[in-house]
């Protein structure tokens, strides 16, 4: 993906630093730019004198949800995963492992 170029324009690194200034993560500028997320974060580093941790987050912005704290909502017509299904069998081995260590045999 990364075109292995040396040389950043100044239209780059002026699109990286509005993209991060956005709220963009290093990994979506860096796609969009066809660059690495590290080479991103370096030069607006660079350019703006602002330390910058690894976190693809700004610090003043609220984190957003991980994906395992998001409550699916079923559709009013929706029908259950059917017994058997790699989502449902899932769920139940997770459910065990969990117990595994609070059952006394």
């Amino acid at each position: 993906m990364t075109d292995k170029r040396k040389t950043w324009t100044p239209e780059e690194i002026d699109l990286v630093v509005s993209l991060r200034n956005q709220g963009h993560a290093w990994r979506a500028i860096a796609r969009h730019l066809g660059r690495s997320d590290v080479m991103c974060r370096y030069q607006y580093e660079q350019h703006t004198g602002i330390k910058v941790s690894g976190d693809s987050r700004l610090p003043s912005q609220d984190a957003a949800p991980k994906v395992a704290d998001v409550k699916a909502e079923r559709g009013p017509n929706s029908e259950p995963l059917p017994v058997g299904h790699p989502i449902v069998m899932r769920g139940l081995w997770l459910g065990m492992e969990g117990l595994r260590d609070s059952i006394d045999f």
